[in-house]
C-alpha cells in the first residue's frame, strides 16, 4: 500500500503512515549504502569519473526524499485530524469481573513500558494514554480501539481482557473486593500465542445460578464549575471516547464490569477516590485534608428530577 492509498483509506491513518515511514527509511538506507559503495569505486577510477555528478544527485535525493515525505505526511495528518495536532489525553480505567478487580497484562520486554501502541496504550497504571494525533476521535479515542490494540475485545455481549497469569489486581485502592476468585479463574483462557486472557460472554454465572453476568461500563465525569462528579451507565461501552483532558480528574474515570445487571457501580478510580470528600480516607488519604478531598459525587438524574419538580411547583 502506497502513501496515497493509506491517506485515502481513513483507517488508523497515523499507525499506517508510521509503518510506511519506517519501510521508506529502511529502503532509503539500503539504497544509500549501495550508492556509497558504488561511489567509492567511481572515485578511484578515472574512466568512471563522469558518473560522479549523477551519483551525487542520487545520494542527495535518497537522503532528501524520505525527509520530505515524512514532513509532508506529518503536516497532512495534522491538517485532517480532529485534534489539529498531537494531544496527550488520559482516562483512568478499572476492570472488574464478578466483584474481583482484574489486572491488565503488563508490558512485555525490558525496553517496553506499555501495552498497546506508541500512541494508545496503558503503562500498568490503570490509565488509558492517548499520545498522538487524533484523526477520527470516535475511533482513535474509543474504548473499543483501546481493547483492540491491547489484545482484547469489548461489545455489549462480550468482554475479552489480556491479563497476567495471576489475573487479579494487586494494587487495590478503597474499593470493596468480593471473595470468589475461583469463579473468575474459570473464565481464564489463552490467545493463539499462549498468553493469558479472560473471556466473558453475557449469561455466564458469577457463582450463583441466579446471578448471571453481563458486560457493563460506568462513566464518571467531572464538573469543573462546581467540583462535583457523576456517573452514568454507558449504552455501548465500545463507543466511549476519551475526554480531551491530560489530568484525572477532570479526565474521566471508566469502570468496566462483568457482573449482574445494575444501574450504578460502587467502584471508583483511585484519583477520584483520593479527592472525594466522603471516600478519600478509604482511598489512602491518612488524614482528612479539605484542600485535597474537595470533590463530591452527585446523582444528576436525581438532581434533574428535583429541578423538574421545582419547576412544576412554580
Amino acid at each position: 500500500m502506497n502513501l496515497l492509498q493509506i491517506l485515502a483509506s481513513g483507517n488508523d491513518i497515523e499507525g499506517q503512515v508510521n509503518s510506511f515511514s519506517i519501510r521508506t527509511v529502511l529502503v532509503a538506507s539500503l539504497l544509500l549504502v549501495v550508492l556509497m559503495l558504488i561511489s567509492s569505486r567511481v572515485v578511484n577510477k578515472k574512466k568512471l569519473k563522469h558518473w560522479k555528478k549523477p551519483l551525487f544527485i542520487l545520494i542527495a535525493a535518497t537522503i532528501a526524499f524520505p525527509s520530505l515525505l515524512l514532513t509532508g505526511s506529518t503536516v497532512y495528518i495534522n491538517t485532517i485530524s480532529d485534534s489539529g495536532g498531537p494531544v496527550h489525553w488520559h482516562t483512568d480505567v478499572e476492570f472488574w469481573v464478578c466483584g474481583q478487580e482484574i489486572e491488565l497484562r503488563d508490558p512485555i520486554g525490558a525496553l517496553n513500558n506499555k501495552i498497546g501502541t506508541s500512541s494508545y496504550h496503558e503503562h500498568d497504571d490503570k490509565r488509558i494514554h492517548l499520545e498522538g494525533v487524533v484523526i477520527d476521535e470516535e475511533v482513535d479515542a474509543s474504548l473499543g480501539k483501546f481493547m483492540d490494540v491491547t489484545g482484547g475485545e469489548i461489545s455489549n455481549e462480550k468482554l475479552v481482557m489480556p491479563i497476567e497469569e495471576s489475573i487479579f489486581e494487586d494494587d487495590i485502592d478503597g474499593d470493596t473486593v468480593a471473595n470468589n476468585q475461583a469463579v473468575v479463574e474459570s473464565f481464564k483462557t489463552t490467545d493463539p500465542e499462549g498468553r493469558a486472557l479472560l473471556s466473558l460472554t453475557n449469561g455466564a454465572s458469577c457463582g450463583d445460578q441466579a446471578n448471571y453476568g453481563e458486560v457493563q461500563a460506568f462513566l464518571y465525569s467531572y464538573n469543573k464549575e462546581d467540583k462535583t462528579y457523576s456517573q452514568k451507565k454507558l449504552n455501548e461501552p465500545a463507543k466511549y471516547t476519551m475526554r480531551d483532558e491530560p489530568l484525572v480528574p477532570p479526565g474521566d474515570c471508566l469502570i468496566v464490569e462483568f457482573d449482574v445487571s445494575k444501574q450504578h457501580t460502587d467502584k471508583l478510580c483511585q484519583q477520584y477516590g483520593v479527592k472525594d470528600s466522603e471516600r478519600c480516607v478509604a482511598f489512602g488519604v491518612s488524614e482528612y485534608n479539605p484542600d485535597l478531598c474537595n470533590i463530591r459525587e452527585v446523582d444528576k438524574h436525581t438532581d434533574d428530577m428535583m429541578h423538574e419538580h421545582e419547576s412544576e411547583e412554580q
